[in-house]
């Protein structure tokens, strides 16, 4: 590990100690099947192509049961999968996936534990518990019980999706300033190993349709992220920004093949760069179909995705 993922996966974990710590132990949910997941990256799926194909069917994507984000290691064997309103887990183990669970290290049965995410450097997960951003850091082979980052990250508002630069800058969506639309995209700079100020992003991201469900590139160069403005193909649509010499560029819509008269949601590009995943729910209940969708990254991000 290089010596800058050390201090920013301590900071962050100074950060996440200041607050109370997750109480209690999680049990078996609803909502975890027996199922061996087949060997192999990505459950040894085939490869999808330029067209978006349902991930890992009644494997991972399990009908009647609502999936929307999911999320993996940089070294691919380790995967977060949000599966209503509980976060399941699983990894490889002498070669083998893991039964997905409910983690150990989330405690708190009775928690809405949703959109998982893992730092560029494998070293911190982050994950919305009940409408706040909480942070768990790796402890070896597994991770320590996760607390909420304190102010100004959480407020007395609703945060949700959060994500992280390679540096540590942390980017969420959160309902408070009355935002327009319901949600604004921030950002948040680690400085001296604390997020002591909070950023909204210029108009040009947060318009008045609003803007959430951000992913950005490790390297800050791209954000893709949701809203509903008058150039969608329906409700929630996904749309790209390139960071151009400091500033925010004009969002571009992603193309027919991702964006259609449905919802399109829980953006997340893999960590080796070569797929886009996004969930498309069936609505925005708890009991509410949701399967998550893969693609290869070329269809989002064009032919220098793989480069």
């Amino acid at each position: 590990m290089s010596r800058c993922s050390i201090c920013i996966i301590s900071s962050l974990l100074l950060i996440a100690l200041i607050s109370a710590l997750g109480a209690g132990q999680s049990s078996a949910s609803s909502d975890v099947l027996a199922i061996a997941l087949p060997d192999g990256p990505y459950f040894g799926q085939p490869e999808p192509g330029m067209t978006p194909t349902i991930f890992a069917p009644g494997l991972i994507s399990i009908p009647n049961r609502r999936e929307t984000k999911i999320a993996f290691s940089p070294d691919g064997r380790e995967a977060f999968i949000g599966a209503s309103k509980r976060i399941l887990h699983t990894q490889q183990e002498k070669g083998h996936w893991s039964q997905p669970r409910v983690a150990d290290f989330l405690g708190i049965e009775t928690a809405q534990d949703v959109e998982p995410f893992i730092s560029p450097d494998g070293q911190a997960f982050l994950f919305i518990r009940n409408g706040h951003i909480w942070l768990s850091a790796r402890a070896k082979r597994t991770w320590r019980h996760p607390s909420p980052l304190p102010a100004p990250i959480n407020s007395t508002s609703a945060e949700w999706h959060p994500t992280v630069t390679l540096d540590g800058t942390l980017y969420f969506c959160s309902t408070r300033d009355q935002a327009p639309g319901g949600y604004a995209i921030y950002r948040s700079r680690l400085k001296n190993g604390q997020y002591s100020e909070v950023e909204r992003l210029d108009p040009t991201i947060n318009s008045q349709f609003g803007a959430w469900d951000p992913f950005v590139a490790p390297d800050e160069s791209y954000l893709i992220f949701s809203t509903e403005r008058p150039d969608g193909r329906g409700k929630h649509d996904q749309y790209i920004s390139y960071l151009r010499n400091g500033m925010w560029g004009k969002p571009n819509a992603l193309g027919p093949a991702i964006n259609t008269a449905e919802s399109e949601y829980g953006s997340y590009i893999s960590p080796d760069g070569k797929y886009y995943f996004f969930s498309r729910p069936a609505g925005w209940e708890v009991n509410d179909q949701a399967d998550i969708y893969w693609v290869d990254s070329r269809a989002v991000l064009g032919k220098s995705a793989r480069q």
